[in-house]
């Protein structure tokens, strides 16, 4: 039986590094990869113009909120993964918002079929692919 994890000790580990919370909570590769993002936005409010250092920063206070509430939700919740984030909504909401970024949420999601995960791949890296080919496009235009 794995050993119950405090949701306190998790909340204060993912304030004083985000991602940390995720590790103890026996969540690694999470944990990692909040870490390193958390890491590179870090670095990018540190070294650019002050538009993109604004950016990354609020990204960063958002990415280190969202990882604490995560890592204090997951372990009131005994570590079973929540249920919200995978929903039809949320999952389609952030494939908007996000698109390519959100892809591994909709691929671990249980409600949609394999067809229907294929669909939303095709569509959001075939407009990610049409937003980064515009300029070009355009510039050969004209």
């Amino acid at each position: 039986m794995a050993q119950r994890k405090k949701p306190s000790i998790a909340l204060l580990l993912s304030l004083a590094v985000p991602g940390l919370g995720q590790i103890y909570n026996t969540q690694l590769a999470k944990g990692l990869v909040i870490a390193g993002i958390c890491l590179v936005l870090g670095l990018g409010w540190f070294w650019h113009s002050p538009l993109v250092s604004l950016s990354a920063l609020l990204a960063l206070i958002v990415i280190w909120v969202s990882a604490m509430l995560d890592a204090y939700v997951t372990a009131r919740n005994d570590g079973r993964p929540l249920d919200w984030y995978y929903r039809v909504s949320y999952v389609v909401a952030m494939l908007m918002l996000v698109g390519p970024l959100a892809l591994p949420l909709l691929w671990r999601s249980p409600h949609f079929s394999r067809s229907a995960k294929w669909v939303w791949s095709v569509i959001v890296v075939g407009a990610m692919l049409l937003f980064l080919a515009t300029p070009y496009l355009l510039s050969w235009l004209m």
